[in-house]
């Protein structure tokens, strides 16, 4: 009987500060065990990223956003690792200084979603999307902005691409890690707090900021289906919107993960399906109650 495999990718490592011969080993391998758990993919080559302080990959980041042209290309505080590929080849960055706050089991976590990304989302296509139509409606319906509607779709897109990540880990069995790596994302911040109270009095700002917690049930939602995670994955999602009125946390946490449990295997196609539920659903009853 055939094996289902693929040869491991070939890792291009760039080193930025003091970062250790033994830490390098100790990603590398995470990330190639976790391309060889999910094999097959045609992921053949991957430049990897490490950064020795928190200082310097916000610097470099903030940097490749002006190169890119895509202002969302931030590293975002609760994030040790990222993925892009706006190079059209999969770059995984990893912060050494940040991963070490977390426990060993979350630091595989946060490493194998960016490989999960790595393996769905590793082309140019997955970075540049079209406005739906659903999103163009109420573009034109509420006088949206083009930018609003540019970091509307950017949240949505993100929101999907991460569902999608969890959906492919938890089907190759990476759960306790995910639950993990979920733990400390699913912590709220002070400026989560702050920013929805700086949103909440203007109907278009609070859409927005409801808009960006869909990122974190994405991430969730595919282990609300396992009976070991589902409890646990239950409470960190409420305890991550408790900040929030109950109204509001009741209704993004009672539709949204049906919504992502709609979605099939192309993203392309997911977006537009998603962006069209959740306006429905979410975003058209909120403007039209506040608007």
């Amino acid at each position: 009987m055939a094996v289902n495999s693929s040869p491991p990718p070939k890792i291009v490592l760039q080193r930025f500060g003091a970062v250790e011969d033994h830490e390098v080993d100790e990603v590398s391998n995470i990330i190639r065990s976790c391309y060889t758990r999910l094999a097959p993919h045609e992921v053949h080559l991957v430049d990897l990223y490490i950064f020795a302080r928190s200082s310097a990959v916000e610097a470099f980041m903030s940097e490749e956003s002006r190169r890119v042209g895509v202002a969302s290309s931030s590293f975002d505080e609760l994030f040790f690792s990222m993925h892009d590929a706006w190079t059209g080849i999969s770059r995984i960055i990893v912060c050494l200084e940040r991963m070490k706050r977390l426990s060993t089991l979350a630091q595989k976590g946060g490493i194998h979603h960016e490989v999960g990304h790595s393996v769905l989302h590793g082309s140019l296509r997955y970075y540049i999307f079209l406005v739906p139509r659903a999103l163009q409606d109420l573009a034109q319906c509420f006088k949206l902005s083009r930018q609003y509607v540019i970091n509307m779709l950017y949240l949505l897109s993100i929101a999907v691409k991460d569902y999608e990540v969890s959906r492919l880990l938890q089907e190759h069995g990476f759960v306790e890690d995910q639950i993990a790596f979920a733990k400390h994302l699913l912590k709220p911040t002070e400026s989560d707090k702050t920013a929805w109270e700086i949103s909440r009095k203007n109907p278009h700002a609070k859409a927005l900021c409801l808009t960006s917690y869909m990122k974190l049930i994405g991430h969730a939602t595919p282990f609300l289906t396992v009976k070991h995670s589902r409890r646990r994955m239950n409470r960190y999602l409420k305890e991550s919107l408790a900040f929030l009125p109950q109204e509001y946390a009741s209704k993004i946490l009672g539709e949204t993960p049906q919504i992502f449990q709609q979605l099939k295997l192309d993203t392309l196609s997911n977006v537009d399906t998603f962006t069209r539920l959740i306006i429905e659903r979410i975003m058209q009853p909120l403007y039209e109650d506040e608007v």
